[in-house]
């Protein structure tokens, strides 16, 4: 299967973790930009404790008919294989055009491409944030 490589991917890349970091601090967390292979960001709770957050960015010329979103939700450059608990803690998908993240633990995305609807993006980003850490302390 050829996958489709993307103009300016490092760049909406960026911009996707900014507005990620951006979601995270408006809902109270610390976080900081990291390089490193598996995540984009150490998102800190209240208690101190860290996770951590690859973050994924759809622009709207790639959004689908229908305000579909499509992420490629595995690593790899030839042979692709998905994200796991050993690799980060939270996914967190970013809808470039709506300016708006969804948030989820690593363990509840299962395809190597992960697809949103729009309507998803509408739920309270600090519900979803904070869903999805109760999900990865429960793991832990």
């Amino acid at each position: 299967m050829a996958y489709v490589t993307v103009r300016n991917a490092h760049q909406l890349g960026r911009i996707g973790e900014l507005i990620a970091e951006a979601v995270f601090e408006e809902c109270g967390f610390k976080c900081a930009r990291v390089t490193q292979v598996g995540f984009d960001l150490i998102v800190f709770d209240d208690e101190g404790e860290s996770y951590r957050a690859e973050v994924k960015a759809c622009s709207a010329s790639e959004r689908k008919a229908g305000h579909r979103y499509k992420f490629m939700t595995s690593m790899g450059s030839k042979s692709k294989r998905m994200y796991t608990e050993k690799d980060t803690d939270l996914m967190v998908f970013v809808a470039l055009d709506l300016r708006r993240i969804v948030v989820k633990c690593v363990t509840n995305v299962t395809q190597k491409r992960t697809t949103l609807r729009a309507e998803e993006f509408d739920e309270p980003e600090a519900t979803q944030i904070r869903r999805a850490i109760s999900e990865v302390k429960k793991r832990r």
